[in-house]
Parts: structure tokens; C-alpha cells; sequence
């Protein structure tokens, strides 16, 4: 992760001037956030601005922000063998 991608992280995320939910993660070049029970990812392109502790995102497509979320709760929550952790 890039350290710019770093700073988006444990924020708050706002879409038209309301607060829907907390920055978790950068994936696959998408901000995950958490909303509800739910995880969404929104392009990093998306992000219009960072303000104190407040990622705000313009317009995104809430589907396919779903999928990416699942995508990224799919990969992250699968069991990791010791051979991917690469102990020596």
C-alpha cells in the first residue's frame, strides 16, 4: 500500500455532505469502507477530498461497490496457510 493510501485509512466517509461510513482498507485500487453491515469499495478516483478525519467521495456506482466490497471480505477472511505467510 502506498503511503498517500495509508492516510485514507480509520476515517470517516462522506457522499453528499452525509456521513455513511468508516474507511477500512485500499484494495485493488478501491477505498473500502464499512457501512452498516456492509463493505463497499469506491475507485480511489472517486475521492474528491480528505479533510481532517473525512474521506469525501463524489458519485460511484453502489453495485458494483457492493461486489468489490464482497471481493475484499471474500479474500481478506480466507483461512492463510503458513507456506503464504512465508516464515524462515
Amino acid at each position: 500500500m502506498e503511503p498517500e493510501e495509508n492516510k485514507l485509512i480509520c476515517m470517516y466517509v462522506e457522499y453528499r455532505g452525509e456521513r455513511i461510513g468508516e474507511s477500512l482498507d485500499v484494495f485493488e485500487d478501491h477505498l473500502i469502507f464499512k457501512r452498516e453491515g456492509d463493505f463497499l469499495g469506491v475507485p480511489l478516483n472517486h475521492v474528491k477530498e480528505v479533510r481532517d478525519d473525512t474521506v469525501i467521495i463524489d458519485n460511484f456506482e453502489e453495485s458494483e461497490g457492493i461486489k468489490v466490497g464482497e471481493m475484499w471480505k471474500e479474500r481478506k477472511s480466507r483461512p492463510v496457510s503458513l507456506e503464504e505467510l512465508d516464515f524462515e
